[in-house]
């Protein structure tokens, strides 16, 4: 199993946002959001000394928690630092973007890494629905048709055009196109049925994030069964997962950082309201929003990002068990963790990391 680091390059006082989403502006500090940027690129090249195969960087928008608006951005900024580890742009949300500029962005990442770009495509939160106004309900076609222009922009070697529902271009001829042939490594982040079918159909890659190994291991079964109808099997660096890690030398240990997350209120600055959240999430599948419905309350994650979840929490044998359950159970190649968490410092983070990447690399290796 291969690790990597997810560089959120997050707001380092995240702990003073208010509950909800988006966080104002006056809770910015250009001094504190200098260093946070700083402290997340330290991060990125301790993990990189360490061993750790890739770096992340996912698109997030209007809160502190993830100040990675534009991940390409950021991306290329690690990578003039960090030279021999694979950088994962997990990933753009096509929907809000124009695809041709996204894979505009892959072309000249991939060059400017030398041919070690990863790159994902995914729709996002119902929060991020509401960012540049999308509408919910178009948002599943608009990524499935954007994911198709950006790919055939990517690979095709004369320009050409383009008439779908949602995007119109008389010209489509990309420069640069990426060094790796036909392309980079690509994968779509999802759990719906119809984009993991799609993921399966165009022989791409997996990424499934704070499932609990279960539920994913349901999901990557369909993924597998829908890539051999589609004639082909993934290797295990195709399926890839996220989760959130508080690690310690003791399990008294990580369970003391864990409720330093808790007593930060680590959903801070991420939730939607219930009623709104509703909304977007019924615009999203045709339904009926829960308030007029009996169905349970949203889960955080539904209400658009919520807690970041805590997968693996332990001493290093203890996290080596728990990333061994997805391997076993899912046949998880990549694992990228999100170790920096609210009421945790820099520091923390240093020290977590020096620790994963002594004590628990070595075990996963062998997976």
């Amino acid at each position: 199993m291969k690790a990597s680091y997810f560089a959120s390059m997050s707001y380092a006082e995240r702990h003073n946002f208010p509950a909800g989403w988006p966080v104002p502006p006056s809770y910015f500090d250009p001094e504190v959001s200098l260093r946070s940027y700083q402290d997340g690129m330290a991060e990125c090249e301790l993990a990189e000394a360490l061993g750790f195969d890739w770096l992340s960087f996912s698109e997030h928008h209007y809160s502190g928690n993830r100040t990675t608006p534009n991940p390409a951005v950021m991306a290329a900024a690690v990578a003039e630092r960090c030279r021999r580890v694979r950088i994962a742009l997990l990933g753009q949300l096509l929907p809000l973007n124009n695809p041709i500029r996204a894979a505009e962005e892959i072309g000249m990442l991939d060059n400017l890494t030398g041919g070690r770009l990863v790159a994902a495509f995914m729709r996002g939160t119902p929060s991020e629905d509401l960012v540049y106004d999308l509408n919910p309900a178009e948002g599943r076609e608009r990524l499935i048709e954007a994911m198709d222009l950006a790919i055939k922009a990517l690979t095709e070697l004369q320009p050409f055009s383009w008439e779908g529902r949602y995007y119109q271009y008389r010209t489509v001829s990309l420069w640069p196109q990426p060094v790796q042939r036909p392309l980079p490594p690509l994968m779509v982040a999802t759990r719906s049925e119809d984009t993991v079918r799609y993921a399966a159909a165009k022989r791409l890659g997996l990424g499934v994030s704070y499932d609990p190994p279960d539920s994913m291991a349901a999901v990557v079964a369909q993924y597998r069964e829908w890539c051999a109808t589609a004639g082909w099997q993934p290797s295990s660096e195709q399926i890839v997962y996220r989760g959130g890690i508080c690690l310690a030398e003791t399990d008294a240990g990580a369970e003391t950082l864990k409720q330093r997350v808790e007593a930060a209120g680590g959903g801070r600055g991420t939730f939607i309201g219930q009623s709104l959240a509703g909304a977007v999430q019924a615009a999203r599948t045709g339904g009926v929003p829960p308030a007029q419905t009996t169905a349970p309350p949203l889960t955080p994650a539904q209400r658009g990002g919520g807690v970041r979840m805590l997968n693996f929490v332990g001493s290093p044998d203890t996290v080596a068990r728990q990333l061994r359950a997805y391997h076993d159970q899912c046949g998880v190649g990549v694992v990228d963790l999100a170790f920096q968490q609210p009421g945790l410092t820099h520091q923390d983070v240093m020290a977590e990391l020096e620790l994963f990447g002594r004590a628990v690399l070595p075990q996963i290796r062998d997976f």
